[in-house]
């Protein structure tokens, strides 16, 4: 197993996960439920859940606490509102609620499977114009395969 993974399954010890369709659920019944977005602008851009908060996982200790350029007004003041963090597939999404736990924040999840979890239910997404995203062709962009320059090289022993 790739150090990344191990990361993700250490932080999945303490960070509770919650599944798409549970969370769809609990959307409907908690109008405080902060649910927080750390993939990168563009994947957020692209495709979103309706109501998320943006925050970029590379900025999000700053934007949690006040007094940086990146604070969030929403985040400094939520250390124990009900927060769900969301990402492409639940691994940014933990790592990043393991970092809010601790920073102090007493009731932060994952949403376990991610977007691409959220999409293969057939839950709504929204685009940056508030249009509604085709689950087929956000399904094609969130399968893609890895590059292949991205590939870890085959073995060259000889032996």
């Amino acid at each position: 197993m790739d150090d990344y993974l191990k990361l993700v399954r250490k932080a999945l010890k303490t960070v509770d996960e919650v599944f798409p369709w549970d969370l769809a659920q609990e959307i409907t019944q908690n109008s405080d439920l902060i649910l927080l977005d750390v993939r990168e602008q563009d994947e957020f851009e692209m495709m979103h859940i309706k109501n998320s908060l943006h925050v970029a996982r590379g900025v999000l200790e700053s934007a949690c606490v006040w007094n940086y350029d990146h604070t969030v007004t929403r985040l400094a003041e939520a250390r124990n509102q009900n927060i769900v963090l969301i990402c492409r597939s639940g691994y940014r999404s933990a790592l990043a609620a393991l970092t809010m736990q601790h920073m102090g924040f007493e009731n932060v999840r994952s949403l376990k499977l991610g977007i691409k979890g959220w999409n293969d239910n057939d839950l709504e997404m929204l685009d940056m114009q508030g249009n509604i995203v085709d689950a087929d062709e956000a399904n094609v962009w969130l399968n893609r395969a890895v590059a292949q320059e991205k590939l870890r090289p085959k073995s060259t022993n000889h032996t």
